[in-house]
């Protein structure tokens, strides 16, 4: 069995030629063994070498599938020709022409034949993905690479079903102890699905609490989406999910639009970013603020719009976490960062949007569609790989928007700047730009330091569209960051923000120096000290974090924030893989003014997400209740494709229903299994739901038959996928190709046809490979591979013996024939 998650060798573990799929012959490999990071841990115990397909990534970045080759002595290769098809995807093409020389000769490569390069490759078993790690300055300057979706893949992908859907099902059952009409709460239903009929996708999201006064029932918005792979364009018509680019606000419009982004597009989201420093929350939420790496406040906000200017704590920051959970048991993560978005395009490429209709802001029972028309839409094009420039404009019938954006890479660092101009009905012209930038210093020891600057300015009249209330209190900001790290073990950073007051309002001044130490593998420590002035006077205040780490999986934190002696103290823990797993995450704070206790934990179910959330918030040290929620959520899924139907997890994309062939006898499946778990499987029901395929990235999904029948034919045991946008697949593992014919064969004298291969093929499938038959010094022999019906064997002997078998279709996989007799010689 493969060993347990860990480096090998020179950070990470090495991949092997696929012998049989590159058609190459077993190599020498230049490192012979590379021990894994544990003392005593095996990645191979089999005693042979082991074949795998592996996703091969670069951080987050899925690039493709790679073929991984494990040696018996925990050696790892992997073939040349596919690692450098992936490498070229990120890498510098001046640096990516000195590599291809260097090894493109070689059949396969190894760790060390990369290190010289300063790449190096991680391996981790338990999630059997390999992981790229490249220095900065071997890359593409920070621009954006497409993958061409006609890159050569790992054999061919099966084909998407022509008709699949699903419907997700995530339900939440709260019971209320204080801070609210307490008892057990109507329960919540959160709907989304989609169907798709050829290239054509009709998705929608609703949210259903029946038993609740007035309205139970709300639609969020349903909309048709067509991608057109070749021209890399998605056309939409309905309620459409808008982006924003610069000073632009994301309004919600029914209509048509056309997109393009080289990057994953994020369906369902909950957190929908308004533009700029703005989000909107359609659902009572849970909101936790992290600042730059620090958990500062836990909030509990209605639906609506909110600035990030309303948390006056957030002064000074330069990133900005959201940590959502609703109370239908969503949860996401938006990120802010106050330095505009620096994402360069190679040459040549464009990215844009354009979103045209009428405005339908959310109402009770849904989108409301009102006579009002608006238009929106943003161009951005990469000049050379130095420089991309942007336009972008919206506009309505009382208000316009206009703005330029460009990003410009040069010797010394990334320059971006971002300017609009805007013209309200009734308050007349403005004017607001941004200026940032950003530079990481490579340092000779390994180390690397970085430094970002930036100022804004927005005149008193400049807002964007649809705005019915314009507020900049400020004239113009200015501020920026330093980060240094001294050692592997050390590092230290200073930021600062200065806001001019308009008008009355007074200035903001916010400073900060931050440090963190890592005391040994499992512990590290943190804090800052800063200092603030604004309306309320002058604060100093500081913050000290401890992290432990138990094992690889448990963390614990201890924080102390000198505002209010607030003290923090969490735990979180998380157990296996795939079906089974779970995770527990707790924390319990106080401070002066309040105190409180949560608790989160989720387990991962065959068929189900379960989760169970208790949040309790207490005046003084726990004092009274000022809130108290118990939660149990239920997340699950109904899909179909091409007829055959599977209950399984919510499915976020792609999906595919996994069925055994009828030759199985109704064996459990088992999908992706590792030694620490796996993704589904089909039981009971007999049938098993893969739900979280990604569109538009290669995915190889293996499969299992443990308790199958003696003989039986799983087929290749793995399928290459390529899923389109919110497709689904039916496939079935084993075939009826897997019956095993023995028997005698004596030529038309009645010899025994001895020591003879032959062929043996399917007459009512011509177009079939023949299966090859041997025969022993008896004439005995054994063909495997053989279906149900009738089949010419012929023989390679000097009387060119011709047979004919019937095989039967009674469901036994072993047929024995006796002796058989030539039709003919």
């Amino acid at each position: 069995m493969l060993g347990a998650a860990g480096s090998v060798g020179l950070p990470g573990g090495a991949l092997a030629a696929d012998t049989a799929a590159t058609g190459q012959d077993a190599t020498t490999v230049v490192q012979p063994y590379a021990a894994p990071a544990r003392p005593g841990v095996r990645y191979n115990s089999t005693g042979r070498a082991i074949t795998l397909t592996v996703p091969a990534k670069d951080g987050a970045n899925y690039l493709g599938d790679v073929p991984l080759t494990i040696q018996a002595d925990d050696t790892l290769e992997l073939p040349t020709r596919r690692t450098l098809q992936l490498l070229g995807l990120v890498l510098d093409p001046n640096f990516f022409s000195t590599l291809e020389d260097s090894l493109g000769t070689r059949a396969t490569i190894t760790p060390a034949d990369l290190l010289p390069s300063g790449i190096t490759l991680s391996y981790d078993p338990q999630t059997l993905e390999l992981n790229f790690q490249i220095p900065a300055e071997r890359r593409l300057a920070r621009s954006v690479i497409v993958s061409p979706l006609d890159r050569e893949r790992l054999g061919e992908v099966v084909r998407a079903a022509d008709v699949s859907g699903y419907l997700n099902i995530r339900g939440t059952f709260d019971y209320v102890h204080a801070g609210g009409n307490e008892g057990f709460a109507a329960p919540l239903f959160l709907l989304d699905g989609a169907t798709r009929i050829g290239g054509v996708v009709a998705e929608s999201e609703a949210i259903w609490q029946p038993g609740v006064d007035g309205v139970d029932f709300q639609r969020l918005g349903s909309r048709l989406v067509y991608d057109d792979q070749e021209n890399l364009i998605r056309w939409t018509a309905g309620d459409l999910q808008t982006i924003a680019r610069g000073f632009q606000n994301a309004p919600d419009i029914a209509g048509i639009s056309i997109f393009r982004s080289y990057s994953v597009l994020q369906p369902q989201q909950i957190i929908r970013p308004r533009g700029d420093r703005s989000f909107r929350l359609d659902r009572p939420s849970s909101v936790e603020v992290e600042i730059n790496g620090q958990v500062v406040r836990r909030l509990q906000l209605n639906p609506g719009v909110y600035d990030l200017r309303d948390f006056p704590f957030t002064q000074g920051a330069n990133n900005i976490r959201l940590s959502v959970l609703d109370d239908s048991g969503r949860s996401e993560v938006l990120n802010f960062n106050l330095f505009l978005d620096q994402t360069q395009l190679a040459k040549g490429l464009s990215e844009f949007g354009l979103y045209a209709g009428v405005k339908a802001p959310l109402g009770l029972r849904g989108p409301r569609y009102s006579d009002d028309y608006i238009v929106s839409g943003y161009y951005r094009r990469g000049l050379s790989d130095y420089l991309t420039l942007g336009v972008n404009a919206q506009f309505d019938k009382d208000s316009r928007l206009l703005g330029t954006e460009a990003v410009v890479a040069t010797a010394v660092g990334t320059f971006a700047t971002n300017l609009a101009v805007s013209d309200i009905d009734g308050l007349g012209t403005g004017f607001g730009g941004t200026l940032t930038f950003q530079r990481l210093i490579q340092r000779s020891d390994g180390q690397a330091d970085t430094l970002n600057l930036f100022v804004e300015t927005r005149s008193k009249k400049f807002g964007p569209v649809a705005s019915f209330f314009i507020d900049n209190p400020y004239d113009f900001e200015l501020g920026g960051g330093y980060s240094h790290a001294f050692t592997n073990q050390v590092y230290a950073g200073v930021d600062a923000r200065y806001s001019h007051g308009r008008g009355t309002q007074p200035d903001l001044h916010s400073y900060r120096l931050n440090a963190g130490y890592r005391i040994s593998p499992t512990a590290s420590l943190t804090g800052d000290v800063r200092y603030e002035k604004d309306s309320r006077g002058d604060r100093v205040g500081a913050f000290l974090s401890l992290t432990i780490r138990f094992g690889r999986y448990t963390t614990a934190r201890a924080d102390y924030e000198t505002r209010d002696n607030r003290t923090r103290l969490s735990f979180q823990t998380l157990k296996g893989q795939g079906v089974g797993s779970y995770n527990i995450t707790a924390d319990i704070d106080r401070s002066d003014v309040a105190s409180g206790f949560n608790f989160n934990g989720n387990y991962i179910a065959n068929r189900a997400e379960l989760g169970l959330t208790h949040f309790g918030s207490f005046t003084d040290d726990f004092g009274h209740r000022t809130g108290q929620r118990t939660s149990f959520r239920l997340g699950t899924s109904l899909a179909f494709a091409d007829g055959a139907f599977s209950i399984g997890r919510p499915i976020y994309d792609s999906f595919a229903i996994v069925s055994p062939h009828k030759t199985l006898k109704g064996a459990n499946i088992t999908l992706d299994p590792t030694p620490f778990g796996f993704t589904a499987n089909s039981g009971t029901l007999g049938a098993a739901t893969h739900s979280s395929l990604s569109s538009y990235a290669d995915r190889t999904i293996t499969v299992d038959a443990p308790n199958a029948p003696a003989g039986t034919d799983l087929g290749q045991g793995s399928f290459k996928l390529f899923p389109s946008y919110r497709s689904g697949y039916h496939l079935t593992v084993g075939s009826e190709y897997g019956v095993t014919a023995l028997g005698t064969m004596t030529d038309i004298d009645g010899e025994t046809v001895a020591l003879v291969t032959g062929n043996a093929f399917e007459l009512a499938h011509p177009e079939r490979p023949p299966v090859t038959v041997f025969t022993n010094r008896q004439g005995r022999f054994g063909a495997t591979g053989l279906a149900p019906g009738k089949w010419r064997v012929e023989m390679l002997d000097t009387k060119k013996s011709v047979f004919e078998i019937d095989i039967p279709d009674n469901g036994e996989n072993i047929v024995r024939l006796g002796e058989l007799t030539p039709v003919r010689n």
